[in-house]
């Protein structure tokens, strides 16, 4: 990775909060209104159905995200304190993207969806701290606290497995995929539509039948359409 390219992200603010963090949240956020309509489709596969999961998470991505880098400190590891970077939150926005893009992502039309952005990110980060230093088993619960129950502990081996086997185990990356990335980051989420965010993406897609409840499933298969896949 390039000093110089990845380095501002790294820093951490006052609170001790990568400025990675806020910048994936920002991107994350984005692909999610973006996908919203997706939400109101039902589940037709079963690596849908597992991340959506039983309840979707009410904490904004950012918060999120913030508890899961703030409370991973208090969980003691055999070797002392263990506790995620800036970098972890890079390779993280990596593994979504190479998760949705993946053949298997493509066949069950997955998305960054409001019912499934929150497990997504918990298991990319998950996946990112361990390649990066094996943290301990407990931190399955800092996703529970952080998400306020809506995501339970036991869930995160099975949806580590099967996000593992979407991207066939390929959690390597290279210097420059990382400073590409890097630059996503920077460059941030492309500015809204004008007809608005989230909501009204959310209200049209439950008002929608017939055709449209059609073009959006097909609109579901396509690759990743917005900031991700930058």
């Amino acid at each position: 990775m390039s000093a110089a390219v990845a380095g501002p992200l790294l820093g951490e603010d006052d609170r001790g909060i990568p400025r990675s963090v806020p910048l994936l949240a920002a991107l994350v956020e984005a692909e999610s209104c973006s996908c919203a309509a997706a939400a109101a489709r039902p589940a037709d596969s079963g690596l849908v159905r597992a991340f959506r999961g039983g309840a979707a998470p009410k904490v904004p991505i950012r918060i999120f995200m913030e508890r899961i880098h703030l409370r991973t400190r208090s969980v003691p590891a055999a070797r002392g304190m263990v506790r995620i970077d800036g970098t972890a939150f890079v390779l993280a926005g990596i593994y979504i993207t190479r998760f949705v893009r993946s053949a298997a992502g493509r066949d069950a039309g997955i998305l960054v969806e409001p019912t499934t952005a929150h497990r997504l990110v918990a298991v990319a980060v998950l996946l990112a701290a361990k390649f990066g230093g094996h943290p301990p088993s407990k931190w399955n619960w800092v996703f529970q606290d952080g998400s306020e129950g809506a995501i339970l502990a036991d869930e995160m081996a099975g949806l580590e497995g099967r996000f593992l086997r979407a991207i066939d185990f390929r959690l390597f990356v290279d210097s420059v995929g990382f400073d590409s990335f890097c630059k996503v980051l920077e460059r941030g989420p492309r500015a809204p539509s004008a007809t608005g965010g989230c909501v009204s993406k959310k209200r049209q897609a439950d008002e929608a039948t017939g055709e449209e409840d059609e073009r959006r499933r097909v609109r579901a298969r396509l690759p990743l359409p917005a900031v991700l896949s930058n």
